[in-house]
């Protein structure tokens, strides 16, 4: 399956030799550069763009010849130059960094440029075997013989960052500590550039490449990470002032209502000694304290209003902006805004101003379906009356109004429009097909086809309450309270934990369920959940210490009845945990279960999806196994089609084995945590892994829809996970085609329910 033609118009053809024949040299290598643009702040695009970028040197070996050097003085080195312009391949570590300094140097300095699809990218590489992304990391997870020089961040703060100035000096002057001045400590900065190339070539030689469809996806992503995401950079500089003028005003009011206690809102510690004062108790100003805080029907006004202000001044999401305009080139647009690999498993993060984790609107906002034009013309005024004027003292809260709307600082071009479309419930449905949950499956299919049916949540709760779906309309409380947050909640192991964080998030209160539910429940199931309640209560687990009695029996029997309904998908979690003990036990040996095959092989599990795609687990181990570090340092698997021909060697797969919860050892697995970003070992389970399943063919479907709609000349600009947004010119194009066509299902996903839904328009939004 090829990139579609406007990806590879964009991305330009793949390397070949002059007779057409694809050629297979590489260079490896490492630039050390320098620039007066954070990096970390604004993002590599104003990095590159700065006229105070200067490629400082470089390091490199083409085909495992010698190591060579390059330094800033010099020309494109001959051989370097040949083999850009014969087609060859690059590779670096976070090739992207290395794409974009060649493309600097051609344009400042007259180098050759070497195609998009000329780069592989070693980072990738690691992180697709859930590997760190780091180098430093890389080494240590394997045990490099040679690692990163610890030297460097020395040598970078010398030579990469600007100095401060010296006595005498302008102190608004730009000023380099220039290599001829620092000679020695320059030919350090070389080692250091050649050691990293070293260390990048050793883990090279230990990691599983890219097959040849992920490393054209990576192509695409770069594709797209160049074009860029436009800002509207007028309205997000006057939302900024705007936004001070609001705080100005909630210090003042905060002054007021505290009797001049809590003299800023950026003193929570204040607050909280005040409340306490008021004869509230109050453990923290954190998120989640204030908003329970305001659940309570009799909490004082005075208290109410000023806990009120200190939520709407720690809006942190207007900072978004900021990062906005910070990492906007002089064009307007945000690039690099996606890493490919950079969540797990094998999904994009957003990195820099975070697209991907945009806040959700207040309710009041979307049931307001305001005119957005006249919208961002209020925050142009900069004047904080006028949005309470014009939206009332409630939705015209500046610091909360900016942050509804932040997803629509993100705008088209002059001419063109944002064209977006989102998978609908694709992980439930995954769920679903995958466990073989046929009644949902076909109920899906249904909803498809004739979308005035009972939708799934309306179809959810009745089952889960024994009532008639007839009975639980689109506006039955039962459809959200029940229906959606179990569905959404639930579909991955999720207990009364979960169920209980996402109706927080759905603004569901649970101890009115209580009554309907324990009602609807017979009476083996009251029962069942009373001595699990018990049971909970005396360890203080499952959120006994946080739930009321009944709102915890509420969300316990919505639990049981959900897993009775989807009677298939609670048996799959039991089923994948079975099949990956099964394949722990059995090195080599391959373990299929619900469309997926497991096998570990050179110290690593290896998941292998329906697309072909694998997804990796390191170092796994039962509780009762002990696995040698050395089992890491033997990586030479090159690729999935090992797991191909061992597949087809078998001629009937094994089966399940039946688990004994009581003596079944539990199973762990090396990894990156995603909060220290450290390679740790964490515990697995079945649920988990039918949520990683889920969540890597979301993404395998995603790159589906992607590839789709580049060949048909929808030019991607941004996704997030199920979500896929173009820019194109205004009367072009067709949504609903553009829906139709990112639903077009590969040969892989035969059967699966898939629909998406979008919009289009100037200003890009979350419908």
């Amino acid at each position: 399956m090829g990139l579609g033609r406007s990806a590879r118009a964009a991305a330009g053809p793949a390397p070949q030799a002059k007779h057409g024949c694809v050629r297979m040299t590489e260079c490896r290598i490492d630039f050390e550069t320098r620039s007066d643009v954070d990096l970390r702040k604004c993002g590599a695009g104003p990095y590159f763009a700065s006229p105070h970028f200067k490629a400082l040197l470089a390091a490199y070996s083409i085909d495992g010849g010698p190591l060579r050097e390059w330094i800033y003085t010099q020309p494109c080195p001959p051989d370097l130059r040949a083999h850009i312009e014969s087609g060859g391949f690059i590779r670096a570590f976070n090739a992207s960094f290395e794409r974009q300094c060649f493309d600097e140097l051609a344009r400042r300095c007259g180098w050759p440029r070497p195609a998009v699809a000329a780069y592989k990218c070693t980072a990738i590489e690691a992180a697709a075997m859930s590997l760190p992304r780091s180098l430093d990391g890389v080494g240590d997870a394997l045990g490099l013989a040679v690692t990163k020089d610890k030297d460097g961040t020395r040598l970078i703060r010398k030579f990469s960052i600007p100095r401060r100035p010296k006595k005498g000096e302008d102190p608004d002057g730009l000023y380099w500590n220039e290599p001829e001045d620092h000679p020695d400590d320059f030919a350090l900065f070389m080692a250091y550039c050649r050691r990293d190339v070293e260390t990048e070539s050793e883990a090279f030689n230990r990691l599983v490449r890219l097959s040849d469809e992920e490393q054209e996806i990576y192509t695409l992503d770069q594709t797209i990470n160049s074009r860029g995401i436009r800002i509207d950079r007028r309205s997000a500089v006057a939302a900024l002032r705007l936004a001070d003028k609001a705080k100005k005003l909630l210090d003042r009011e905060m002054r007021l209502v505290t009797g001049g206690y809590v003299p800023a809102c950026s003193q929570p510690g204040k607050l909280v000694e005040w409340v306490r004062s008021q004869g509230v108790a109050m453990g923290s100003a954190a998120k989640a304290e204030i908003e329970e805080l305001l659940e309570l029907d009799d909490l004082p006004a005075h208290v109410r209003r000023a806990i009120e202000i200190r939520q709407e001044a720690a809006k942190t999401s207007v900072s978004k902006l900021q990062a906005m305009l910070d990492r906007a080139s002089v064009d307007g647009r945000v690039r690099g805004a996606f890493l490919m690999y950079g969540a797990g498993p094998g999904r994009w993060s957003s990195v820099g101003v975070g697209f991907a984790n945009m806040p959700r609107p207040r309710r009041e906002f979307d049931d307001a379906h305001l005119d957005r034009e006249a919208l961002f013309e209020a925050f142009r005024s900069e004047d904080p009356d006028l949005l309470k004027l014009l939206y009332g003292e409630k939705l015209g809260r500046p610091l909360h109004l900016i942050s509804d709307a932040v997803r629509g600082f993100v705008w088209a071009a002059p001419g063109n429009d944002l064209m977006q479309a989102d998978y609908s419930g694709v992980q439930g449905a995954l769920a679903a097909w995958t466990a073989g949950e046929d009644w949902k499956v076909q109920a899906m299919h249904e909803i498809i086809t004739d979308p005035s049916l009972p939708d799934m949540y309306r179809r959810t709760a009745a089952g889960i309450l024994n009532l008639p779906v007839e009975t639980v309309t689109k506006k039955h409380w039962a459809r959200q309270a029940v229906g959606k947050v179990s569905e959404l909640a639930l579909g991955f192991g999720g207990g009364v934990a979960a169920f209980h964080s996402m109706s927080k998030g759905y603004g569901v209160k649970l101890d009115p369920l209580y009554g309907p539910v324990w009602e609807t429940a017979d009476e083996e199931r009251r029962e069942k959940a009373v001595k699990r309640y018990e049971s909970n209560l005396k360890r203080g687990r499952e959120k006994t210490d946080v739930l009321s009695r009944e709102a915890w029996l509420a969300c316990e029997i919505i639990k049981v009845g959900w897993r009775a309904t989807n009677p298939a998908i609670a048996a799959g979690w039991r089923l994948r945990e079975a099949a990956v003990r099964e394949a722990i036990q059995n090195p080599g040996t391959v373990v299929s279960a619900l469309k997926c095959s497991y096998l570990v092989k050179r110290g690593f599990l290896w998941c292998r999806l329906p697309s072909g795609r694998c997804i990796a687990y390191g170092s796994p181990k039962l509780r009762d196994q002990v696995w040698a570090r050395e089992l890491l340092a033997d990586l030479t698997w090159s690729d999935a089609e090992v797991m191909d021909r061992e597949i087809a060697e078998k001629k009937a797969l094994r089966g399940t084995v039946k688990i004994d919860g009581a003596t079944s050892p539990s199973i762990s697995a090396l990894g990156v945590n995603s909060v220290t970003k450290k390679w740790e070992r964490s515990h697995l389970y079945g649920g988990l892994f039918a949520e990683n399943d889920a969540m890597a063919m979301e993404r395998d479907l995603l790159v589906n829809g992607m590839r789709k709609a580049e060949a048909a000349g929808y030019p991607i600009i941004g996704h997030v996970y199920d979500e896929i947004i173009a820019e194109v010119p205004r009367g072009w194009g067709d949504l609903k085609t553009f829906e139709k066509l990112i639903c077009e299902l590969p040969p892989w996903a035969a059967g699966l329910p898939l629909t998406a839904g979008g919009w289009r328009g100037k200003r890009y939004r979350k419908d």
